[in-house]
């Protein structure tokens, strides 16, 4: 080959290969990169709910049930006091059930927040809910109703955990048929693509067995969580 030939193809080379430097790998472009994925630590709110539970109506000025006088029902006796009415014990029953979740997230190091209904619904965190069940002779799935002679001597506790940054699906839907026999809850069904834990309690359930409940049920979060917790930026 002539010297001049040589010298041609040399400087082609050395043209090349700065355009050659300028092209990265396609494996590279960012439309090809992993988005991040969600990240939970301690400092993530953890928003508590009061668990849905039904009362009846209770008539102040005769002591009767429905919030009206019906024949065959007697009027409630004397002795019985305020803190016996079926709203009184249910508005009791799920405050200290979720006061006590809170207190037990807190002290294992969670960020826990109490979150009322009235409260506008954040749009990141956790969320902690649920509702008090019973089953009907059918095998229904009824919501859980206090009063005075109602109910079963158990009742079931679905709780679940939502993720406030996704649209979440709802815990349960309400049936068409709406109440049934002599089961005054509303007939509802879980729905199968929400996450729910499931834990027993007794209608007049001691203080203290609901506190127990309580910390089942804060063991249960915390077991969920931890999997994918990851420690606060800076450290």
């Amino acid at each position: 080959m002539k010297p001049h030939v040589r010298f041609l193809i040399f400087s082609l080379i050395l043209i090349s290969i700065p355009a050659l430097a300028q092209n990265p790998p396609t494996q590279e472009t960012p439309s090809q990169q992993k988005s991040p994925d969600h990240v939970f630590t301690k400092d993530t709110p953890i928003y508590v709910s009061d668990f849905e539970l039904q009362a009846e109506d209770v008539k102040g000025d005769g002591g009767l049930l429905g919030g009206g006088a019906r024949q065959g029902v007697l009027p409630r006796p004397l002795k019985q006091s305020r803190q016996d009415d079926p709203q009184t014990r249910a508005r009791k029953l799920v405050t200290s059930m979720s006061s006590s979740i809170i207190a037990d997230l807190r002290k294992a190091g969670y960020n826990a927040l109490p979150l009322s209904v009235a409260d506008t619904r954040p749009r990141s965190g956790e969320w902690v809910h649920g509702l008090f069940t019973e089953v009907d002779e059918g095998n229904r799935l009824h919501r859980a109703v206090i009063g005075f002679g109602s109910g079963q001597a158990k009742m079931n506790l679905f709780v679940s955990i939502t993720d406030l940054a996704n649209p979440e699906k709802p815990l349960y839907q309400a049936s068409q048929d709406g109440t049934s026999g002599k089961s005054p809850g509303a007939i509802i069904t879980l729905n199968p693509y929400v996450a729910a834990a499931k834990f027993v309690m007794g209608t007049n359930a001691t203080d203290k067995m609901v506190k127990k409940t309580a910390g089942d049920i804060s063991k249960q979060i915390i077991a969920q969580l931890s999997p994918h917790e990851a420690k606060p930026t800076g450290q």
